[in-house]
């Protein structure tokens, strides 16, 4: 039941992204306060979506197992004048849209109702006699590609 809130934020976050196409748990270490889950994403859909072509480099890579992990949405897709962006990130579009992404996802996780949340336990060194119940949250650690 308490997954089920992790299947209703990504189907909420499908109907904005539809290049989402579902999620998987990540397979690194997961904390007590939050847990990590790898999106699935459509690279086509999400070349369509964002209106530019998939760098010609990773067509062929981007499907084999070792390439279909990455960690920014858009590292596959080519933008035209990416060397205008510099070290400065912040106002590229790819990174806009996976910082869009990423809120979308949280903001939801975070309004569905408590019957569908995940939850841990947090015991205070300073009153250890009354632990708290709190929201696990719900966080992007990677893209599969497909």
């Amino acid at each position: 039941m308490k997954r089920r809130g992790i299947d209703m934020a990504v189907k909420g976050l499908k109907k904005t992204y539809p290049f989402v196409l579902g999620y998987e748990d990540d397979t690194s270490d997961q904390y007590q306060a939050s847990h990590y889950i790898d999106l699935i994403i459509d690279l086509q859909k999400l070349s369509d979506y964002m209106d530019v072509p998939v760098n010609p480099f990773w067509v062929n890579f981007a499907s084999q197992p070792e390439y279909r992990k990455i960690y920014s949405i858009w590292s596959y897709l080519k933008f035209p004048n990416e060397e205008e962006y510099g070290s400065d990130i912040s106002n590229h579009p790819g990174y806009q849209l996976g910082k869009d992404v990423i809120y979308l996802l949280e903001s939801i996780y975070e309004y569905i109702p408590e019957d569908y949340k995940l939850f841990y336990t947090f015991t205070s060194d300073f009153n250890p006699d009354k632990p708290m119940i709190l929201p696990v949250n719900l966080k992007v650690n990677g893209y599969i590609m497909t």
